[in-house]
This record gives C-alpha cells, structure tokens and sequence, in this order.
C-alpha cells in the first residue's frame, strides 16, 4: 500500500539540519518537498548524543538560514540548543514531514524513483540523501576482540561523562570524537585515562586566549589547501608546543588536506592537551590486539582498562538505501561527488554529507541553494 498516489517533485530523505535547510531551499521555489525521518521528532540524532556534547563550530557560523539562537546562547552551542534550534526552525515553516518513517530502499524506474519505507511506497521525481554521515557506529575488527571480558562501547554511546566516575578507560582514536570525549572525561574524577592514537593529530584549539579560532574559518576557505595546513600547524604549535614530548607521534601539516580528501574533521582540543600535561591523560600507541582481560599496544605494552571507548569513526547509510543504483563504489563506498550535489544519478542529490573548515550549517546551506535550483529547473523543464 502506498502512502500515496501522487509522484512527488521532490522527497527529502532526512528531516535533520541538512534535510531542513534544503526544504526551505525548496520552498522558496515554489516546491513543496515531503521529509522522511525514522525518528520522532527533529534534531532526534542530536538529542541521542551525550548532554554535555557541544558544537566545535562558532554560533555566528552554526545557524540556520533565517534564524538566530536565543541571547544567552553560548559562542559554541550545546546539544540541547541544537535542538531546540532545528525544532523551531521546523515550527517556522512549517514543514511536511512524515517521522516515523523508514526507507528501506530506493530503485529507479518508468523516469522515476520509488522509495520503499516500513510504511509502503512513495515515488518521487527526485531524492535528497540528507541522512548524513556519521550514521552508523563502526568499531574495527581488532584481533581477539570477540573474546574480550571488558566493555567495549563506541563513542556514540558515550552518554553522560559523570557515568564514568572512578572507572579506568582506554579512548582508541585521535580523531574528532576521541578528542572530543578526552574533553570530558578529564573533567570528571575517573580512573587512569589512556589515550590510543596512530598517528599525530591536527587540532586546533579552542581559543587562543580569548578569541575564538573558529571566526577565522570563512577566511581560510578561501585560501590555498596548503597554506591552511601551514595555519593549522602553526596555531597547534602556538597553542599546545610540540605534541611529541607529551607521547604523541609525529605530526603532518595536512589537516586541511585530509579534511579535504578524505573527509576527516580537524579535532578541537577543550581540556584533553591540559589533561595530558598534568597526567591525568596517558597517550599511548596504537592497538594492536584484545586479549581476555586486557588490550595490547604496538609498542607489547598492555594496559587493562575498565572500559574501551571506540572513537572509530561512521559510516553513512547510503550503501544499504541506494545498493541497487549505480552510484556506489567497487567496495559499497558512497559516490566521490568531489564538492558536487549531483552524481551519476539523474535526479539523486546528495547534502550534509561533506565536511569543511566553515561549518555543516554553511555547507549545507550551499548545497541547498544548488539542489534546489537544480531541482526547479529540471521540473521547470519537464512541465
């Protein structure tokens, strides 16, 4: 059964801050888009994340087009202001959003698309994949992880710091949400913290002294990837020294570079550096392999930890929606749009799925203003 009869213009497959920024996109077109959402309500991702999680980009460049966080909102947003933001943003314009609903897959037929959901078949002139990226949990398949008698969770889990008191842990990854969890846990009475890292970060301070390093992102967009990575480097030199003395490897300038290649987000450093410093954080090598009671470090090394936190990294969800269309990679990897909205796909846009110096709130709202004009000059075309 249907949910209805009609072949949409446009179905928007997400109702986050990517989805909803190009459903205004839209609407200022005269279109009148349909959201999908598996969840509830808006900003349901968001409120699932641990209450102290705040956003590592400034307000001023984290807002959605047309409206302003509250007074009283701080420089780097909180996660309950990030929702309270999409759900009035939501309000504002009232959207048609159907929560709830599932996509289980999208084939293409007959010129257009059908989209099968846990509540039967929609058909659409054109989709919009704004599921985003950091959907699915990955934790890699260590050797001897199955027979582990610790806790293993990944970072998504991570829930509230406070839940941690007392308790040993060992963080795998130097990435954004290993940096970001080391944040917290050094604020709370834990047990040892050990640090696994393989190779040396790029992070960027929060502030350096008062100022907010984030408010000079539009201005390093605009300049040579390289010459980022010289900025980056340098304002982590300035800020925290050289990392190699606390136990860290090696650094590359090339955070710009990776973030532009590979996707990988620059981590802000909040209080994990400090922790470090005053041993609170022990930096150690990379895992290698679990054993019953412990974890073994490259280096032979063993610590034995209470919990294991994976900051392993996501995968999107785009493999197990769009598997029958020809758009993925050899390995089942989503299309390289390399900075387009439009892959090989007639009438299949991609937003919120690439990450930048600025903020996911400016590019999505980039990538808004193509899809939507994309999409009402196809249709104006078609009519």
């Amino acid at each position: 059964m249907n949910l209805d009869d009609k072949i949409h213009d446009a179905v928007v497959i997400g109702a986050g801050l990517a989805g909803l920024t190009t459903a205004l996109m839209l609407k200022k077109r005269g279109l009148d888009p349909l959201l999908l959402d598996k969840d509830q309500q808006v900003g349901a991702s968001w409120s699932r994340r641990h209450p102290r999680l705040t956003l590592n980009t400034h307000r001023d460049l984290s807002s959605l087009p047309g409206l302003r966080y509250p007074p009283g909102t701080g420089a780097f947003p909180k996660r309950d202001d990030v929702v309270s933001h999409l759900e009035e943003f939501a309000r504002l314009h009232a959207f048609k959003i159907s929560f709830g609903v599932e996509v289980i897959s999208i084939t293409q037929s007959s010129g257009h698309f059908r989209i099968k959901t846990s509540l039967g078949e929609i058909s659409a002139k054109n989709v919009v994949m704004a599921t985003g990226r950091d959907v699915q949990p990955v934790i890699p398949a260590w050797k001897g992880l199955e027979l582990y008698r610790g806790k293993v969770i990944h970072a998504a889990n991570f829930g509230d710091a406070r839940e941690y008191t007392s308790c040993s842990i060992l963080v795998i990854g130097g990435g954004n949400s290993g940096f970001d969890i080391l944040n917290h846990l050094s604020r709370v009475e834990t047990g040892t913290l050990w640090f696994s890292v393989r190779r040396g970060p790029s992070i960027l301070p929060r502030r350096l002294g008062r100022f907010a390093v984030h408010r000079l992102s539009p201005v390093m967009a605009r300049l040579p990837t390289v010459v980022v990575d010289q900025f980056i480097a340098l304002a982590q030199f300035i800020a925290f020294g050289k990392l190699q003395l606390l136990g860290f490897p090696p650094s590359k300038a090339d955070a710009a570079t990776r973030l532009q290649r590979e996707h990988v987000a620059i981590p802000v450093d909040d209080g994990t550096v400090a922790a470090i410093r005053k041993g609170r954080v022990t930096v150690v090598p990379e895992v290698i392999e679990f054993k019953s009671h412990g974890v073994v470090l490259a280096n032979g090394s063993e610590v034995r930890p209470d919990i294991v936190i994976a900051a392993s990294g996501y995968g999107s969800m785009l493999p197990s929606l769009l598997g029958s269309l020809p758009v993925l990679g050899d390995n089942g990897s989503p299309p390289n749009l390399k900075g387009k909205v439009v892959g090989d796909v007639t009438g299949l846009w991609y937003t919120g799925m690439t990450p930048t110096l600025t903020s996911f709130f400016m590019q999505t709202r980039r990538e808004a203003v193509l899809i939507a004009n994309g999409i009402a000059s196809s249709i104006r075309v078609f009519s």
